[in-house]
């Protein structure tokens, strides 16, 4: 079906307000609720850590959970293939479904786990084999959510729109930080460790079952509908994607490099490098990426409205060469104390947000519709499996290595610097029809 038969001006359903943003919520909730749990995990992990295996030590407790937390970006790739094919085959909004189910079912059972002094070494497996589901979920969870948002936005509002899918991501990760730390100053250390750990992942079952109620409600992007009513047998989407678009699956590792290294590297890395290197009390480590994820917030809606207006190659290459030249100067000034880190982890929060925004739309718009669902999730799976699963430790051990704390800013800057190039040879598709 060509981009001449099936065009988004062509189609007879109106995009009314209501609807659209019935569509950007329920795909916000199952985001937010991905990293709902991406933030609960990493906030108890010490506590997991001791109750889920041996106490040998903690720092081996903390590493075996880690270790586990790491399992799910191994799967990733695997739910990219798995979500990707349903999205294509049987329907965006069966994928959606899917993998709201695999996050808040494998999150609340979390919370009803047996621990090691219970079970023994049945604990830790569990625990492992319910990350995996996790991190099959989070292979088409993302990725789905965009696809479904963008397609269902008129051409000129597809960034602004994409950019709601992105900003649910700091809604989840600041929700799940709140509820956790509401959870620990409200109960002794006897009751956290006894059952109340438990709580916050038990309450995310709710999120889940309004977020899938609510998918239940939206229907198939028009575009897409009439696609496969035109198409009674459809050939299996992965082997057309890696038969006719494998190069385009390079391409967006190539050009996601900013994203899968820095928003890793900034989320989740500096708040451990403000602690551990720098001798930030928690309190001011956890203000500082707090503030920092705030002022991404802002910078996500405003460069998604943005790419609608000048493109999203401009605001892209704008941001990536943001990454470039201001990544290292940036991460010498974590050092110079309180309000410098803090003023430098805004700035590198806001040269994310503003480059993470105008993706959605821009990966949309680079797959053709039959196989839109399968490059796009394959793709950015294995970007964040490689890429942005390895930031951390990457980062850390370029300080090891050169004994500059600033090292990890060169790999950022290199990287995006590489991605730049690559999405200067991008075509700009923003103001035309979806393929």
């Amino acid at each position: 079906m060509t981009a001449a038969v099936i065009t988004q001006e062509s189609l007879s359903v109106p995009h009314k307000g209501s609807y659209i943003r019935k569509v950007i919520l329920s795909c916000m909730i199952g985001n937010a609720l991905e990293w709902y749990d991406f933030a609960l995990y990493g906030f108890f992990a010490k506590t997991i850590g001791q109750l889920f295996f041996p106490n040998f030590s903690t720092f081996a407790s903390l590493m075996a959970t880690f270790g586990i937390f790491a399992a799910g970006f191994i799967m990733r790739p695997l739910g990219g293939v798995i979500f990707g094919h349903i999205g294509d085959k049987i329907g965006r909004k069966d994928a959606l479904l899917w993998s709201i189910y695999l996050m808040a079912i494998p999150t609340a059972l979390i919370g009803l786990l047996p621990t090691y002094a219970q079970i023994g070494w049945f604990a830790p497996l569990l625990l492992t084999l319910i990350r995996l589901a996790q991190g099959l979920s989070m292979g088409g969870e993302f990725t789905g959510s965009m696809i479904f948002v963008v397609e269902h936005a008129h051409t000129g509002n597809r960034g602004l729109y994409g950019s709601w899918v992105v900003f649910s991501l700091l809604v989840g990760i600041l929700v799940g930080s709140a509820v956790a730390t509401s959870t620990c100053h409200f109960l002794s250390q006897e009751e956290l460790y006894a059952w109340g750990w438990r709580i916050p992942f038990i309450i995310s079952v709710v999120g889940g079952f309004v977020g899938s109620i609510m998918r239940r409600t939206v229907d198939e992007p028009e575009q897409f509908k009439q696609a496969k009513a035109h198409h009674k047998e459809h050939s299996t989407p992965i082997v057309a994607l890696f038969k006719s678009h494998s190069k385009m699956i390079l391409y967006v590792i190539t050009i996601e490099l900013s994203l899968s290294i820095g928003f890793y590297m900034i989320v989740t890395f500096i708040n451990n490098y403000l602690t551990a290197l720098l001798n930030f009390s928690m309190v001011m480590s956890l203000l500082t990426t707090t503030v920092g994820m705030f002022g991404m917030g802002v910078a996500i809606l405003l460069s998604g409205w943005l790419s609608d207006k000048i493109g999203r190659k401009t605001v892209l290459i704008s941001s990536a060469l943001g990454f470039t030249f201001f990544a290292y100067p940036l991460f010498i000034a974590l050092e110079g104390g309180f309000t410098s880190a803090l003023f430098a982890q805004v700035a590198l929060s806001f040269i994310m947000g503003s480059f993470f925004a105008p993706i959605p739309a821009t990966l949309v718009e680079l797959f053709p519709l039959t196989v839109r669902s399968s490059g796009i999730s394959i793709s950015h799976s294995l970007s964040m499996a490689i890429f942005g699963g390895s930031a951390p430790l990457i980062a850390t051990a370029l300080i090891s290595y050169t004994n500059n704390n600033a090292a990890p800013a060169l790999y950022l800057g290199g990287a995006s610097l590489i991605g730049a190039i690559a999405l200067f040879f991008m075509k700009e598709r923003s103001k035309e029809e979806l393929q």
